[in-house]
């Protein structure tokens, strides 16, 4: 049937008809594309986002671990070196368990290797920072204050110093 025989009925019927498949198929193309989004945007919460703000935790932990450990060494009185003892111990408590976390978001499918390497620099760097660390805290708490004092500045300042930096290099590649 061609279309000088149609109806003006049949003619605004097929008219419609290829309409509604044209809508059909935008809106298909348009839940297509917005679910695409949704899985970039979670994959950004989930992923970089929480590994950003993650590396931030752990930075954190370790800045409040590296000031109690000096107060540690500075304080005299008893109460003092309790209160201090106790901060030191609870961030190295963070520390290693923010470290945890950390490593273990790096083995999530989509991770670059260059993030993996970074997480691992920060481990790597902790396992030698963090014994020197405790070490300083058993001298000053056995009131060995000048060998503390010695070893802070001749072992932990370095090591510290690298582990800052690994920590810190989440700001060169924008996000864990």
């Amino acid at each position: 049937m061609n279309s000088k025989n149609m109806t003006v009925r049949a003619k605004l019927s097929a008219a419609f008809g290829i309409l509604a498949i044209l809508v059909m198929v935008v809106a298909g193309l348009s839940l297509k594309s917005l679910s695409d989004s949704n899985d970039c945007f979670g994959s950004y919460v989930n992923g970089i986002n929480a590994r950003a703000r993650m590396g931030s935790s752990v930075r954190t932990a370790v800045d409040r671990r590296a000031i109690a450990v000096r107060n540690l060494v500075l304080v005299t009185k008893p109460d003092d070196l309790a209160a201090e003892k106790a901060a030191v111990m609870q961030a190295h408590s963070d520390v290693q368990t923010r470290l945890a976390k950390l490593k273990e978001m790096a083995q999530a499918d989509g991770v670059p290797e260059k993030v993996r390497a970074m997480i691992g620099d920060i481990d790597r760097v902790e396992q030698v920072y963090g014994p020197i660390a405790t070490d300083i805290v058993k001298l000053a708490l056995d009131g060995k204050r000048d060998d503390a004092i010695a070893k802070m500045n001749d072992d932990c300042r370095p090591h510290l110093a690298a582990l800052v930096k690994a920590v810190g290099a989440d700001r060169k590649l924008s996000h864990f």
